[in-house]
């Protein structure tokens, strides 16, 4: 096989412009294709990347507000638990304060009726003892007219009594028993009529207790049963059995009134 110059010169050039064309119109667009190309890789690949990226941070966010989740959902269930317990022992309170109140209610009331029962027992009581006495001194007495008074000589004491307790009183009382009033009226109330001489002895003692006058009156009262009452313009003085009974039923209910006083502070 012949070799010539020229034509192998000729075919280098052709080569070299080949070559060049190539590089030039064929080689440079494909490389600005694929380099392109691979540009259009790595950004999507980055978009990838920040995409997985997101999505980790977003799976992260999610488990941990998945967790916060199941804490709060702890949390409210025992706040709710703590306030359905709040309220049952409230309930339970308010309920065992109201059945303590009925119940002291209960009682008071009870007790109130036994008070009352108890009172109402023994003002009867004391009412009947009244009578019985009555009529036990009634009986007692020396002389028993036809009405069933007791005879005035059975006030004869109750009388000297009353004529000595006007002498005893302090000053001040007697004149305030006096009124002022000259001759000073008194009243003389007895179970029956009174012998003269002992209205007259009464009327000169009270006469010197006042250092008056007194315009003595009598009067007679059966329900006495014994003993006199002296009425001055603005005092009574009682000295009877009537009024000695009265003291002791005032008494006995003083007392029992302090006893209900003291059982209901205990």
């Amino acid at each position: 096989m012949h070799l010539d110059g020229w034509t192998l010169l000729l075919q280098t050039i052709n080569f070299l412009v080949l070559v060049w064309l190539l590089r030039h119109f064929l080689y440079r667009p494909v490389l600005a294709v694929i380099a392109e190309r691979q540009a259009a890789t790595d950004r999507v690949r980055t978009e990838a990347e920040a995409v997985r990226g997101d999505a980790d941070r977003l799976r992260l966010r999610l488990e941990s507000e998945r967790a916060g989740l199941g804490a709060e959902r702890d949390r409210l269930l025992a706040e709710a638990r703590s306030q359905a317990e709040t309220e049952r022992a409230a309930l339970l309170e308010t309920a065992r304060a109201a059945v303590d109140r009925l119940l002291a209610d209960g009682r008071a009331r009870l007790e109130e009726e036994r008070r009352q029962a108890l009172a109402g027992l023994r003002g009867r009581v004391a009412a009947l003892g009244t009578a019985v006495a009555q009529r036990l001194l009634v009986m007692a007495a020396h002389d028993v007219t036809t009405d069933g008074s007791v005879d005035g000589a059975m006030s004869l004491p109750f009388l000297s009594a009353a004529c000595r307790s006007v002498a005893t009183l302090p000053e001040t009382r007697r004149r305030a028993l006096s009124a002022d009033d000259d001759p000073v009226p008194v009243r003389l109330v007895g179970t029956g009529p009174l012998p003269e001489a002992a209205i007259a002895l009464c009327r000169d003692r009270l006469a010197a207790a006042l250092g008056r006058a007194v315009a003595l009156t009598v009067g007679e009262d059966p329900s006495l049963l014994a003993g006199v009452e002296l009425h001055f313009p603005h005092a009574v003085l009682r000295h009877s059995w009537k009024q000695a009974l009265a003291d002791a039923a005032e008494e006995l209910a003083s007392h029992d009134a302090a006893d209900d006083d003291a059982e209901r502070r205990a």
